[in-house]
């Protein structure tokens, strides 16, 4: 890691980007600031994501839109893009309120756990990527980070969860799936949208009632 004067960079419609999709969507830009998430295999069990489910399905009949599913309301260009917009902003306020109430083995509640995490986040900082903040929950991590040219975020995060998950199983003396298998990312839209997520990274554990102990958050230059 290095202290240099970083520049925070955002969505530019006319750069360089790549489109990729697995189970979830992904645009990778290099140079833009871009928010992750990565989360433990068992921090949403299948009640859980039903439940998910059924309030997703809730708000599309308390808007007219009852019976069809998001990829469909999302595909279409007669509902207007304010309705687009507030659907994805539900779907991933309710997903993050319910990783928030701390399902699973939560096994990063542990500070020399998390530590494994941290280390793996920035062991490139300053090299391949920029870290701007991160928060370590029990269960899952949100991370604001700016790749460098050259550099691509979903094989830098395939590697650093597939060190850390070494690490913690050897760690805990288990073995298996550690990390649900593809982590989620957004590139930064607007300084409005920047501001939003370092606040939501900052009060992260306090919004999940977490006690002094059960989270790391580290943020560049404090």
């Amino acid at each position: 890691m290095n202290n240099r004067k970083i520049q925070w960079n955002l969505f530019d419609s006319n750069a360089d980007s790549k489109i990729s999709r697995r189970n979830l969507p992904h645009i990778d830009m290099p140079g833009a600031l871009t928010f992750v998430t990565f989360r433990l295999a068992d921090s949403m069990p299948r009640e859980v994501v039903e439940r998910w489910h059924e309030e997703v399905e809730t708000w599309l009949a308390e808007n007219g839109l009852a019976g069809r599913s998001v990829e469909d309301v999302l595909g279409d260009i007669a509902i207007p893009p304010r309705m687009h917009k507030e659907l994805r902003k539900f779907k991933q306020r309710r997903w993050h309120g319910h990783l928030d109430d701390c399902h699973g083995s939560c096994v990063l509640k542990d500070g020399a756990t998390r530590r494994y995490v941290e280390n793996a986040l920035l062991h490139f900082d300053g090299e391949r990527y920029d870290v701007e903040r991160f928060v370590i929950m029990p269960n899952h991590v949100h991370v604001l980070v700016q790749m460098r040219q050259g550099n691509d975020l979903r094989k830098e995060f395939t590697g650093l969860m597939r060190f850390s998950a070494r690490e913690i199983n050897r760690h805990l003396n288990r073995d298996g799936e550690l990390w649900q298998s593809e982590p989620f990312d957004h590139v930064v839209r607007s300084h409005l949208q920047f501001d939003y997520l370092q606040e939501y990274i900052v009060d992260n554990p306090r919004k999940a009632h977490l006690p002094e102990g059960h989270y790391t958050i580290w943020i560049r230059d404090r």
